[in-house]
């Protein structure tokens, strides 16, 4: 029997990352506009069970978004960086993290770096069987800091290693990535949401989107030098498409 996934990695899972009709991110924008007006109260929301009209609305847009894509594929195409973002925003704030670093000007798309204070919820949430002590990889007191990426479709991060932090990812949606102990990228790996991968201090490695969709990936920051913990500048670039 498949283990139930919880509530956190349901609403991330649940962003609407994909290409989609134009109709369907005009309900959103209506949805969304409409909570604002309502002072957070998100009347449409389809994820909460006391929202009986939400759920009817949904029914119907999807019907005929469904008869959109069908006859008329050329309104479909990939949200934009703008819808992106916001739609993960709000799915952050749903869940009630707190965002104390963030960079939504990223040539490849964003992060949303959370509180250090909440990686073991994070560590429960998007990681689970995963204990804390193995998170910090046995060394009782390892900072961690939680993070989660978004990744523009058919981008990349660039070919890299740090040398002050190790690093787990978990993707939310369909993405891929590169690992080696060399400088040699190799073979990139097609990653299904679910996976999880560990990368050790030094290890090269990259991080892909899907190429007709935005991939969402969970991430750990586990920083090995609790003297001078890792940060944005802990990186080195071996290939770099953006030229940084």
């Amino acid at each position: 029997m498949a283990k139930a996934k919880n509530k956190s990695v349901e609403r991330l899972e649940s962003v609407v990352l994909e290409p989609t009709s134009k109709l369907q991110t005009g309900v959103w924008w209506v949805r969304r506009t409409l909570r604002d007006a309502l002072g957070g109260n998100d009347v449409l929301d389809v994820h909460n069970k006391n929202t009986k009209t939400g759920k009817k609305l949904h029914t119907v847009y999807k019907k005929a978004d469904d008869t959109m894509k069908r006859y008329f594929p050329g309104v479909t195409k990939a949200a934009s960086k703008k819808v992106a973002i916001l739609r993960i925003r709000d799915a952050i704030e749903d869940l009630g993290y707190t965002v104390v670093d963030k960079d939504e000007e990223k040539p490849w798309g964003a992060y949303y770096r959370l509180d250090s204070n909440e990686a073991d919820r994070f560590i429960s949430e998007f990681f689970p069987g995963l204990s804390g002590t193995e998170a910090r990889l046995g060394r009782d007191g390892l900072e961690l800091s939680p993070k989660f990426l978004l990744v523009a479709p058919a981008q990349r991060l660039s070919w890299q290693l740090h040398k002050r932090r190790a690093e787990r990812w978990r993707f939310l949606n369909k993405g891929a990535y590169y690992k080696s102990v060399t400088d040699e990228q190799g073979e990139r790996v097609v990653a299904e949401p679910g996976h999880v991968v560990q990368f050790a201090k030094g290890e090269r490695h990259r991080l892909c989107a899907d190429d007709g969709a935005y991939t969402l990936v969970a991430e750990i920051w586990q920083h090995v030098n609790p003297e001078n913990p890792s940060d944005e500048a802990d990186i080195i670039r071996l290939q770099d498409d953006y030229k940084r």
